[in-house]
């Protein structure tokens, strides 16, 4: 019964292992960083539209501080985008 459980765990731990994660320099001078694959990316002076099939949040409404930082969080591969610009 053990072995039923403990295989599929192993093998989701070696996966996410193995996905890594990329940082890169962007061309309005951000950095982009990716992790789990893409499943989740971070950017940085990002002020970009987001794109149309997401479901966007745009968090400086939410929680601001006057100063947007221009930030864009994507999650499940850009399914939810969460952005403060």
């Amino acid at each position: 019964m053990k072995s039923k459980f403990f295989t599929p765990l192993a093998l989701v731990a070696a996966l996410l292992l193995a996905s890594g994660c990329a940082t890169r320099n962007t061309a309005s001078g951000g950095r982009q960083t990716s992790i789990l694959g893409g499943a989740v990316t971070v950017e940085t002076n990002s002020f970009e539209p987001t794109q149309p099939a997401t479901v966007d949040t745009d968090t400086s409404k939410v929680v601001s501080n006057g100063n947007p930082s221009g930030k864009k969080t994507s999650i499940l591969w850009g399914l939810i985008t969460l952005h403060d610009y």
